[in-house]
C-alpha cells in the first residue's frame, strides 16, 4: 500500500502552484491556496476556511449567482469536469477575467468540487478564452474600442470584433486583409506573420495607415481558432493617433526650445566675449598705467596694484572660457572638425585622457552653423560622460562623410553601463545628457545608437543626412 503523503509536503506543493486553487464542499470552502487570496486581494485566505465561498469569500456580488449556479449544476447532473470564463472583481472593486476548471471530487465520502483558476486579463485572454466561452468572448470583444481580427495564413480574415467592421477598406468576406486594414494590393512590407507562428511570444508593433493617416499600436499572437484547423493569428490593434500627434507636437516644440537656447547661447558668448571682455580689457590697460604712475610709492600700495592686475587677468581668462562654453568661437571661424580637435586636445590636458580623433572625407564640405553646433554637442556631452562617469583611459572618436550620410561614432574603454539597448523612455531628470543628445540628433533627421555594456565600455553612434549639395560636391 502507498504511503499517504505528509500533510506538510502537501501544503507545501499546492501552496507553490501558480494558480488560485479552492476546495468547496456544501458551499463551504475547506480549502484555500494562498494564490486563491492573492487574486482576489486577501492579505490571508486561513480566516476564510469553513465561510460560505459565494456568499462570504467570492467578492463579486454581481457575478456570484452565476458562480454558484454551475457548481449547482455540476453537482445534480453529476458533472466530472467543466471550465468557463467570466468577468469578476476582487475586493477593492477591481474588475479581471476569471478563467476556472472545475472538477468533481469525494472528500470522506462525499461530493465536493476543486476548481482552479486563472487571471487572463491581459491578451493571453483573447486567445484561451476562445476555447472557453465563444459566446462570452464575442460580447466582450465587440464591446472593445480596440479592433480585434484573426487571420489565417492566407492572409484571409476568418473573424473581426465590432469595431474592425466598422473600420475596414474593402470586402472583409472576401479581400484579403492587406486590403482590408490598409487598402494595398501586396502584403505589407512589415506584415509579421511568418514570426507569430513560429513564435510563442506576442509581437509588438506601430503601424501608420497610408489610406486613413493613422497610428495603431498592434498586439500579434498565434491562436488555435476553434473550428478552424489552420495556423491563425490573433491581432488587437489600438488607435493611438492622438498620442501620436501629441509626441510630434511635443517634438517640435522641444527642437524649437533647444534651438532657442542654442540661439541665446550664442547672443551670451558675443556678449562676453565683446561687451564684457572688452570693458575688462580696458580695466587691465588702465590698472596697469597705474601701476606705472605708483612706481615711487611703497612697495606694499605696488604689490596691491600688482595683485588687482592679476585678478583682472584672471577674470578676462574666466570670462574668455565662460563665452567659449556657450559658443566656441573657432566653430564659426573653422568649422565643426577643427572645433571638435580643439576641445579634445584642451580636454586630454585637463583630465589625462588619451582622444584619437580622425575625420576622414570632411574636408569636401562644410555644414551649416546650426548642424555643425548640435554635432559639437553631442561630442561634448559624451566626453563630458566619459570623464565624468567612464573610469576611462582612452577615447576615439571618427566623424566621417560617406554621403548619404554623416557618420560619428564615439568609444571607449570604460566601465560601461547596464544599457541593455534601452530606448529614452526613462526618467529624463536620470539622463538629462542623452535624452539632450537624442533631441540634437532627431533635429538633424538622424539617428542615435547607444551601446554599453557593464565592464566593456560605451559606443554612441550617430547618422545625420549629408548636406542636399554635397552629393554634387562629392560626384565632381
Amino acid at each position: 500500500m502507498t504511503n499517504p503523503m505528509p500533510s506538510a509536503l502537501f501544503e507545501t506543493m499546492v501552496s507553490n502552484i501558480s494558480t488560485g486553487l479552492y476546495v468547496v464542499q456544501d458551499e463551504k470552502a475547506i480549502y484555500l491556496n494562498d494564490h486563491f487570496g492573492r487574486y482576489f486581494g486577501y492579505d490571508s485566505v486561513a480566516s476564510l476556511i469553513g465561510r460560505n465561498l459565494f456568499e462570504e469569500v467570492y467578492p463579486d456580488r454581481s457575478t456570484a449567482d452565476f458562480f454558484r449556479g454551475i457548481h449547482k449544476q455540476m453537482l445534480e447532473r453529476s458533472s466530472a469536469e467543466v471550465s468557463w470564463a467570466q468577468l469578476s472583481t476582487r475586493c477593492d472593486g477591481t474588475p479581471f477575467w476569471l478563467e476556472v476548471e472545475a472538477r468533481l471530487i469525494e472528500v470522506e465520502g462525499r461530493p465536493a468540487i476543486m476548481g482552479t483558476f486563472k487571471d487572463q486579463t491581459e491578451c493571453q485572454l483573447i486567445a484561451e478564452a476562445m476555447h472557453v466561452s465563444q459566446g462570452t468572448l464575442r460580447e466582450v470583444l465587440d464591446a472593445m474600442e480596440d479592433r480585434v481580427y484573426v487571420v489565417d495564413e492566407d492572409y484571409r480574415i476568418v473573424y473581426a470584433n465590432r469595431k474592425m467592421q466598422q473600420g475596414v477598406l474593402a470586402d472583409i468576406d472576401n479581400e484579403p486583409c492587406y486590403r482590408v486594414c490598409r487598402g494595398l494590393e501586396e502584403v505589407c512590407d512589415d506584415c509579421t506573420k511568418d514570426l507569430v507562428f513560429s513564435s510563442d511570444q506576442p509581437i509588438y508593433k506601430e503601424i501608420f495607415n497610408l489610406v486613413t493617416k493613422k497610428w495603431f499600436s498592434v498586439i500579434e499572437m498565434a491562436i488555435r481558432m476553434p473550428g478552424h484547423g489552420r495556423p491563425t493569428k490573433l491581432a488587437v490593434a489600438r488607435d493611438i493617433t492622438s498620442r501620436k500627434e501629441d509626441e510630434e507636437r511635443i517634438r517640435r516644440l522641444s527642437h524649437r526650445l533647444m534651438n532657442a537656447q542654442e540661439d541665446e547661447r550664442k547672443r551670451l558668448s558675443r556678449e562676453i566675449h565683446d561687451d564684457l571682455g572688452q570693458r575688462l580689457n580696458a580695466m587691465k590697460i588702465s590698472v596697469g598705467t597705474l601701476a606705472e604712475d605708483l612706481e615711487g610709492q611703497t612697495p606694499e600700495l605696488r604689490q596691491r596694484v600688482r595683485a588687482l592686475n592679476a585678478v583682472l587677468q584672471d577674470t578676462i581668462e574666466s570670462a574668455r572660457q565662460i563665452s567659449a562654453g556657450l559658443r566656441p568661437p573657432v566653430l564659426e571661424r573653422l568649422g565643426l572638425v577643427q572645433t571638435i580637435r580643439d576641445h579634445c586636445e584642451k580636454l586630454a590636458v585637463s583630465s589625462g585622457l588619451k582622444i584619437h580623433f580622425k575625420a576622414p572625407g570632411m574636408r569636401d564640405f562644410k555644414l551649416d552653423n546650426a548642424s555643425e553646433i548640435k554635432l559639437f554637442r553631442v561630442v561634448q556631452e559624451a566626453l563630458h560622460n566619459v570623464v565624468k562617469h567612464a573610469e576611462a583611459s582612452a577615447v576615439s572618436i571618427h566623424l566621417v562623410a560617406s554621403y548619404p550620410s554623416i557618420r560619428l561614432k564615439i568609444e571607449d574603454d570604460g566601465v560601461g553601463f547596464d544599457y541593455h539597448g534601452r530606448q529614452f523612455d526613462c526618467d529624463p531628470s536620470e539622463h538629462l545628457g542623452l535624452v539632450g543628445m537624442k533631441e540634437r540628433v532627431d533635429i538633424l533627421g538622424g539617428r542615435l545608437d547607444i551601446r554599453s555594456v557593464a565592464g566593456e565600455g560605451t559606443r554612441i553612434v550617430v547618422e545625420v543626412p549629408c548636406p542636399n549639395d554635397y552629393a554634387q560636391v562629392g560626384n565632381e
